[in-house]
């Protein structure tokens, strides 16, 4: 066995285990979680825009001490996305409130006592279309687990009806969108791990044939057609400036369809796959034309 096999080989053996222990986690979106959770991941914020955190106590987006360190990035907006920028302020303010919260207690855990913990978030705008601008949280927060907690987020705001949105807004018939989606999604992503499977010789037959009915288990999970699962989401960039969108990116953080140890998977879903369940105020938004 080569060392190239070797090294397969460890991978799938750590991923079969991934996979037969990890369960996937109620939907929070918390930016932290206890350091005693750490297989938590972070769903995003709803559409409307969440409870305010009060901040009398709170530190700013850029501040460290010896016990923490926070780094929070706020995109600049236009006055007519007021709605959008509080939103996002207020998600930040929260994830401090939660980080601090959740941060252990060094005279109760002195081998903490000497370790900074982080929060470090990044609100960026991914896409501004004529209709859309779309918001994609990133980063993590470290509070004492196996490893930072990851954090995927984001934010579609409507810039006609001033207002941010969830998927389902977009559809006069929701549970057949999400059902269309759920479809590409799940076909799209099975494609991609399969042409990603571990090869005889690097495992025993065995161990390959459990990688692959875990990862078609965890993988038909969290595609299924719910709202939770696809509450993440971006309406993608036209063609040219105030030009129909061509699609949506769907969202998929980390421990829903796959392990810790693949991160974040996302799927780009042409018009077409939706277009016919599109609410008639939103149909001239989007463009089935090939790209």
């Amino acid at each position: 066995m080569n060392a190239s096999t070797k090294i397969r080989s460890l991978v799938l053996v750590a991923v079969v285990l991934a996979l037969t222990g990890c369960q996937r986690p109620s939907a929070t979106n918390q930016a932290s979680a206890p350091a005693a959770s750490p297989h938590v991941p972070v769903i995003p914020a709803p559409a409307s825009v969440p409870a305010p955190a009060a901040t009398a106590q709170l530190p700013g987006n850029h501040a460290a001490t010896g016990h923490y360190k926070i780094a929070i990035s706020l995109p600049e907006l236009p006055a007519d996305e007021r709605p959008l920028a509080d939103a996002l302020r207020t998600t930040a303010d929260n994830a401090k409130r939660d980080f601090l919260q959740a941060l252990p207690d060094p005279q109760a855990l002195p081998e903490f006592a000497n370790r900074q913990f982080d929060l470090t978030l990044n609100f960026r705008i991914v896409a501004r279309t004529a209709a859309f601008t779309s918001v994609r949280e990133t980063g993590s927060s470290d509070t004492g687990g196996a490893h930072p907690i990851p954090v995927d987020a984001s934010f579609v705001f409507d810039r006609k009806a001033g207002r941010l949105i969830a998927l389902d807004d977009l559809f006069s018939d929701p549970a057949a969108a999400r059902r269309a989606l759920a479809n590409f999604a799940h076909d799209t992503l099975l494609k991609k791990f399969m042409a990603n499977a571990p090869r005889p010789g690097e495992g025993s037959p065995d161990a390959i044939r459990e990688w692959k009915a875990n990862t078609t288990q965890m993988l038909n999970d969290g595609t299924k057609p719910t709202t939770v699962n696809y509450s993440v989401f971006v309406v993608r960039v036209g063609s040219a400036a105030g030009a129909p969108s061509p699609g949506l990116t769907l969202i998929f953080p980390p421990y829903q369809v796959a392990p810790y140890v693949y991160g974040t998977q996302t799927v780009d879903v042409p018009a077409g796959v939706f277009a016919k369940f599109l609410k008639p105020a939103y149909a001239g938004d989007f463009t089935t034309a090939a790209r």
